[in-house]
């Protein structure tokens, strides 16, 4: 048995040595309980980080300063509506700032990188939705980053369901009347997305292969720049969620032409699904909280303690509700389990659609 940690630097230096063991496993992203088993591994050192009396003191404090709170996506985009509603409460119940900063780019990835290199202390936290932890490691091989072993998971936030959305010059009212539209014009209308590999992507071009039509991709850096593109009509239609279109879809300037997801939106009700209408497609995705590999234990857990406090205010849920977002919650487990169960499930979508990465 080595001999206890003489420090927080000795804890890590320590825990590092051990890390090594099982920081690059043979085929992780293909085995379920491989994966399963990392992830506790990773607990278990998060723990051991944390097991000096002089780590313990950092631990009790926290926080002390402004936490930064990274969105893998340019400004503007509907990231900021999660902030207001979610991160400012968790600003006050922790009693320090959180400041979101926006790196967009690369469907998530270049924001997503920084998150991950960022030190594990608890002041650098990343909101990852499905293109973060999902689309990306399911269709890039060049990610700088892993989905599984560069984050700690604190909780899954918020379940989203995705809407086919048509700028208002098209003269289709539902999907099948779109459908017809876009045969007549194969390779001549375009659609935008967050980038490839971007959940949105991969659910256009699902519905694509669904509907046997040749639409054009454009890629931009997030929901905020796609929204301006589909305004101004550089681009015709989008996959996309509800909270960035909002406005725009109550003034008929976005059209609103199905659901892809399972079911009906509440806020939409008489929408129907693209599968209702003959089109089984399904994009909806799912936003986390996650924060860097190694993130000592207490302060995960006090994350996620003061988070599922946040999400479940009455008002938060409404205001979520409001604006097409279904609060999750949960545990630390759960949002482990779920990373691994969104990447399996993005990675059959991949192989239904054959998609090959440039």
């Amino acid at each position: 048995m080595p001999a206890p940690f003489r420090s927080c630097s000795d804890s890590l230096a320590g825990a590092a040595s051990l890390v090594v063991a099982v920081r690059r496993p043979p085929r992780i992203a293909r085995d379920r309980a491989s994966v399963l088993f990392l992830a506790s591994c990773v607990r278990v050192f998060s723990a051991l980080l944390c097991a000096d009396p002089a780590c313990a003191v950092s631990t009790q404090d926290y926080p002390t300063r402004p936490i930064t709170l990274v969105s893998p996506a340019a400004a503007g985009g509907s990231n900021e509506v999660v902030k207001s509603v979610i991160f400012d409460r968790l600003a006050t119940a922790l009693g320090v700032p959180i400041v979101m900063e926006s790196r967009g780019g690369a469907g998530g990835a270049i924001g997503a990188s920084i998150a991950a290199k960022a030190a594990p202390d608890g002041y650098t936290l990343l909101i990852a939705g499905a293109s973060v932890m999902a689309t990306n490691p399911a269709t890039r091989k060049d990610l700088p980053y892993d989905a599984i072993r560069d984050f700690t998971p604190i909780v899954v936030m918020i379940d989203a369901a995705a809407f086919l959305v048509a700028h208002q010059s098209v003269p289709a009212r539902n999907a099948r009347e779109f459908v017809d539209w876009l045969r007549a014009r194969p390779g001549r209308t375009n659609y935008g997305s967050y980038g490839p590999g971007s959940s949105n992507f991969l659910g256009y071009e699902l519905f694509k292969q669904v509907t046997g039509t040749d639409v054009v991709h454009v890629p931009y850096r997030g929901s905020a720049p796609l929204l301006a593109a589909l305004l101004a009509g550089e681009v015709q239609s989008a996959v996309e969620y509800y909270p960035t279109m909002r406005a725009h879809v109550d003034t008929g300037t976005i059209r609103v032409l199905g659901v892809a997801s399972p079911k009906r939106s509440r806020l939409l009700p008489d929408v129907p699904t693209l599968a209702e209408q003959g089109f089984p497609v399904e994009a909806g995705g799912v936003i986390m909280l996650v924060a860097p590999a190694g993130l000592p234990a207490p302060i995960a857990d006090r994350l996620n303690a003061e988070m599922n406090a946040v999400l479940a205010m009455p008002e938060v849920r409404r205001r979520m509700a409001e604006i097409g977002y279904e609060v999750v919650g949960g545990s630390r487990t759960e949002a482990e389990r779920r990373v691994v169960s969104e990447i399996e499930r993005w990675k059959r979508l991949v192989q239904d659609i054959r998609y090959q990465p440039d």
